[in-house]
């Protein structure tokens, strides 16, 4: 994402959107926000990871969910990952980028 300089996620669960423009902090919103008394240090990974886990436990039957990357002229997947694999599937994750 950082490479992309995507800003903007949207969330797609089996095909619905369950967000629709996630606003990416900086590294430098990371950090300021990591400064205020006992907040967590996190980078941009660890932050996607916690909101992802809290979105997996409002879809625990997903099957699968996509990251598509919002710009101002274009939306874009990142990544997809299919955390209920189908039988006969071996990949539980591919990055689009």
């Amino acid at each position: 994402m950082r490479r992309m300089g995507c800003r903007r996620l949207r969330l797609i669960v089996d095909g619905e959107v369950v967000y629709w423009a996630l606003l990416v902090p900086s590294e430098t919103d990371l950090e300021a926000h990591a400064r205020f008394p006992g907040m967590p240090q996190r980078g941009l990974e660890d932050w996607l990871r916690e909101l992802l886990e809290r979105f997996e436990a409002g879809w625990p039957q997903a099957k699968t969910v996509e990251l598509l990357g919002v710009w101002p002229d274009r939306v874009e997947p990142v990544a997809r990952a299919f955390p209920k694999a189908s039988e006969g599937y071996s990949s539980s994750e591919e990055t689009l980028c």
